[in-house]
């Protein structure tokens, strides 16, 4: 991913949840015209944060072989200014049970405030070798594997 938006992930319940943190660096190309002199993360970042998470709950438990594509995004609702220095904590929980769609709702706070909130709707995609799907796949697991060490068993919560 060219642009990241996901520096740790804190906890995962497969099939589940999963919980992630992000640092809003200052430095980022984005604050130099949004805005001058009053640096703002555009909204449309934090629901990329989002995505990216979903996507990384998604494809890990699925153990890669699936992948998520974004279907629908509803109730998107940007309530305070994320600035440089904050930190982001973004939570990514699923609503509905079953294969396909995975609707799951997304919380982003900078500590007890909560400055953002989305509905992210997924069809799943199988990530077959060769494929767009399958480059992405593996593009997800490699960053699983740098932000979350812990080995998760299909299934496991990922507090092990």
């Amino acid at each position: 991913m060219r642009f990241q938006f996901v520096d740790r992930i804190v906890d995962v319940d497969l099939s589940r949840r999963i919980e992630t943190s992000t640092h809003v660096a200052g430095l980022d190309d984005v604050f130099v015209d949004h805005f001058p002199g009053y640096p703002v993360l555009p909204g449309g970042l934090v629901v990329e944060a989002f995505a990216q998470a979903s996507q990384l709950l998604i494809a890990m438990s699925h153990d890669f072989a699936r992948i998520g594509r974004l279907r629908r995004l509803s109730r998107v609702a940007l309530r305070h200014r994320v600035r440089p220095g904050d930190e982001l904590a973004i939570r990514c929980e699923r609503c509905a049970g079953g294969e396909s769609p995975w609707t799951l709702e997304a919380v982003a706070r900078i500590g007890a405030c909560r400055v953002a909130t989305a509905m992210l709707e997924y069809t799943l995609e199988p990530a077959e070798p060769g494929t767009d799907a399958g480059r992405h796949a593996e593009r997800l697991h490699v960053l699983a594997r740098e932000l979350w060490p812990v080995p998760v068993a299909a299934g496991a919560r990922g507090d092990a």
